[in-house]
């Protein structure tokens, strides 16, 4: 392991590969944001949060709102909420589930796929732009990498979930 030669806290070893990655990775968050922003400011009303259950809808197909809301990781009665405005936008259908009346399935309207469809070509033309000196084999190893830290770190969070934490003894 490589120590960066001034720690951020004086009397604690930085790791320096470590903190490399998490600096590249929040200005690869920012940067990421700041076109999501201009995107969907541009767009008049799709939000990012939005775009976020339309993309898992289109992905997986229809689903039970809590199913939705675990892939996202927030609460049930968030997702309600949302599906309750992209229902009334035509973004998103609901039914209910045959296996279980009490309970409704959602699915991706057309609407909802077009509007995804098109942020997601405009995206794609951008970040082509901003990328052109990378070719597809460096974006799509970039692409597998970053894909790989995001598993691990959702299982690292995944297994510090189901694991209680230790006491603190209060001793320094």
């Amino acid at each position: 392991m490589q120590l960066a030669q001034e720690p951020l806290v004086p009397g604690v070893e930085r790791d320096a590969p470590a903190q490399e990655l998490l600096d590249g990775v929040s200005s690869l968050i920012r940067a990421v944001r700041c076109v999501e922003h201009r995107h969907l400011a541009f767009d008049g009303g799709l939000r990012r949060a939005d775009a976020s259950v339309l993309k898992v809808l289109l992905r997986d197909g229809e689903q039970r709102g809590g199913e939705l809301a675990a892939k996202l990781g927030v609460d049930a009665s968030v997702v309600s909420r949302q599906l309750a405005a992209l229902e009334a936008d035509g973004l998103v259908s609901r039914r209910p589930d045959p296996a279980d009346a009490r309970v409704g399935l959602v699915s991706l309207a057309p609407r909802g796929k077009a509007e995804l469809e098109t942020l997601y070509a405009s995206y794609t033309q951008h970040l082509r732009a901003a990328l052109a000196d990378l070719d597809d084999d460096a974006m799509l190893a970039a692409a597998d990498t970053m894909q790989r830290i995001a598993h691990a770190i959702t299982e690292v969070n995944r297994s510090a979930r189901r694991t209680p934490p230790v006491p603190s003894t209060g001793v320094r």
